[in-house]
């Protein structure tokens, strides 16, 4: 099993200088880098540095406004890393419009689809507020064709809502195409894959079942970066190994 990385894990570091950034992520072990960066920088250069560091990039986060209003720089610069999937990462407050975004969806899905790529939705906690059957996620999964609109399972923010992630991957089974890899701790807050509570010999196999084809680990305020980049990566290779 390969696993990738979010790069908004290593923000700080991947703004000051790029290169050096995917070359180190190359040396910790991880075989993808998940991007999510400004559409103005130069993929194609970028592309080749990773290609001689053993790097690829399945999957890109593109914003809401981004996938709107500058559709041809998006597709651009899937096509510069080689992109599997483009996906729609988060949603602002003021963007929370859910009965016009549920309904864009599938023409989003559809434009990109057009250049070859799959498209996803990343959920946070917010999609699971309010009733069951009336939340915004219910709502999304029924107003958008499977066959069109992907999933990215965030697997810590579905606990964090109240559900439980390895029963979510089993409903949305075919549906999922990449998951996220952070743990939960005691009290709540993030942690490094193995330092929390959640069990991820248990939920790799549900996300593999699922028919999860990108396993990436992502960490939103690590109080290091890089050490939890590694921590992460180390215990999931552990508990492949021991599978």
């Amino acid at each position: 099993m390969k696993f990738g990385l979010q790069l908004y894990t290593l923000r700080r570091a991947f703004r000051d200088d790029p290169v050096a950034t995917l070359e180190r992520v190359a040396e910790l072990g991880y075989e993808e880098v998940e991007f999510a960066a400004p559409l103005d920088m130069d993929f194609a250069a970028l592309r080749r540095r990773m290609d001689a560091a053993g790097l690829s990039a399945p999957s890109a986060h593109v914003g809401l406004d981004d996938l709107r209003q500058r559709p041809a720089e998006v597709l651009a610069m899937g096509e510069a890393l080689g992109c599997r999937y483009l996906v729609l990462p988060y949603l602002t407050p003021e963007q929370r419009r859910w009965d016009e975004v549920i309904a864009s969806l599938d023409g989003l899905a559809d434009m990109v689809a057009e250049k070859g790529f799959g498209f996803a939705y990343h959920n946070h906690d917010f999609e699971f507020e309010g009733p069951a059957g009336a939340r915004p996620y219910d709502r999304l999964l029924a107003g958008t064709d499977p066959d069109r609109v992907g999933l990215e399972l965030d697997l810590y923010w579905t606990r964090k809502a109240g559900e439980d992630p390895e029963e979510m991957l089993g409903r949305l089974r075919g549906r999922v195409k990449l998951v996220h890899l952070k743990d939960m701790a005691e009290d709540g807050d993030m942690a490094d894959v193995g330092a929390g509570v959640m069990d991820y010999g248990r939920l790799l196999e549900a996300a593999r079942a699922a028919g999860a084809e990108h396993f990436i680990v992502e960490h939103d305020r690590p109080p290091d970066p890089w050490a939890s980049a590694a921590a992460s990566l180390a215990h999931l290779r552990t508990i492949t190994r021991a599978a």
